[in-house]
């Protein structure tokens, strides 16, 4: 997802297109330009048709994107890719009523733009219509549909919103319809088992997918099979992981042992620390053995790649202002998901004034690993994350969809 332009920013929320984006552009082109005389005029119209398509991807995605602000949730981007969009949710919704509200925003603004643009098609395809009858109409609207004129790229939009609007209610999780079905599953199930379902089935679509593009549908499909099976997955993984963190606390993850650097230390001294413990992010204190910033290990790396060991460790370190700060009682659930809508590795853990340590990324990582082993072990002797002893996790991170 990186190497995205930014467009424009509307309400908060940045558009950007990612350098794929060429591609389909390239490809409206081309499509449009080989069955006509003037292959300028077709290019140009080509990529007419294309940006207008994609400004209702854009709406589709604001449909999805204000809705979750409606809610308390945040959404940072909207990248448009050659194969639709994707809205960027920092969480997803804390109650199932939420997200099918929010999963079946975009579609609707599919279908309100096809019902809005078809009468106009109709008007403009009308007007020169020297006849009334419906056998006239029907002659003119497949004419206008296959030419370049006012009225072909109206027909053309109002269609392609009507199928996005269908495509995108299709059960095929994480897609609009996938988060539909898991949303509502969840409403009588736990949300595990809910998005076990709707993975499981998404899966299945996926290889729908895959088999009708092989056999005509074109990579667009084969793509989107690709997607669906690895979004489900990736959403899996994140719903059963925040199940194992919820558990425990910020407190309970903090290593009370590790290694203090402080300001007037040189560079050297991190080094050192790294080579004989597995310890690779240091808070940093002032000779008041006051907490003031933190030194992470990509920090250091960087620094040894540009500067060598010189230098000391006030000059590299991240202040302490711009690290997140969470309370020892905050579940570790609510730390991994802080840290990732800050972007840091990395956390300061303190009850009031006092500095209790740090939590990292790759301690959460660990935990999850080892401790989503030990509950897995136990929900199979207790009947499933889905029996009545095991809690849901009501949210994953983010969600994105597919135009």
């Amino acid at each position: 997802m990186g190497s995205s332009l930014k467009i424009a920013r509307v309400w908060g929320i940045e558009i950007q297109a990612h350098w794929s984006f060429v591609l389909i552009l390239v490809y409206g082109a081309f499509l449009f330009s080989r069955n006509t005389r003037d292959v300028l005029t077709g290019a140009i119209y080509g990529v007419v048709v294309i940006l207008l398509l994609f400004v209702c991807v854009v709406l589709h995605e604001f449909g999805h994107a204000l809705t979750a602000k409606y809610f308390g949730v945040n959404v940072p981007y909207i990248t448009l890719l050659p194969i639709g969009g994707v809205a960027q949710l920092e969480r997803m919704p804390r109650k199932p009523m939420q997200e099918f509200l929010i999963a079946i925003a975009g579609p609707a603004v599919n279908f309100v733009l096809a019902a809005l643009l078809l009468p106009v098609a109709l008007l403009v395809v009308t007007m020169n219509m020297r006849t009334g009858s419906m056998g006239a109409l029907i002659w003119s609207l497949m004419r206008a549909a296959q030419s370049m004129s006012l009225g072909g790229l109206l027909l053309t939009l109002a269609g392609t919103n009507l199928v996005l609007g269908i495509f995108n209610l299709l059960p095929a999780f994480p897609m609009d319809g996938g988060r539909i079905l898991r949303a509502l599953l969840a409403l009588r199930l736990r949300y595990i088992p809910a998005t076990r379902i709707a993975v499981l089935i998404g899966r299945g679509m996926a290889v729908l997918f895959a088999i009708w593009g092989i056999f005509g549908g074109g990579i667009f499909l084969l793509l989107v099979a690709f997607f669906v099976y690895v979004g489900g997955r990736g959403e899996l993984e994140a719903v059963q992981s925040r199940y194992v963190l919820k558990d425990f606390s910020a407190r309970q993850a903090v290593n009370r042992d590790a290694h203090v650097l402080y300001t007037s230390e040189p560079i050297s001294r991190a080094v050192d620390y790294i080579m004989t413990t597995y310890q690779g992010d240091f808070p940093v204190h002032d000779l008041g053995n006051n907490l003031v910033g933190v030194l992470t290990r990509p920090r250091l790396v960087a620094t040894l790649r540009g500067q060598g060991q010189d230098g000391r460790v006030v000059d590299v370190m991240i202040p302490r202002a711009r690290v997140p700060v969470t309370s020892g009682d905050t579940t570790l659930a609510d730390v991994w998901e802080q840290m990732l809508e800050r972007g840091s590795r990395v956390i300061i853990v303190q009850d009031g004034d006092q500095f209790l340590g740090l939590i990292t990324l790759d301690d959460i990582s660990e935990l999850i690993q080892v401790m989503g082993a030990a509950k897995e072990r136990e929900d199979t002797i207790a009947g499933g994350p889905g029996s009545p002893t095991a809690a849901s996790a009501p949210e994953a991170r983010s969600t994105f969809d597919i135009n």
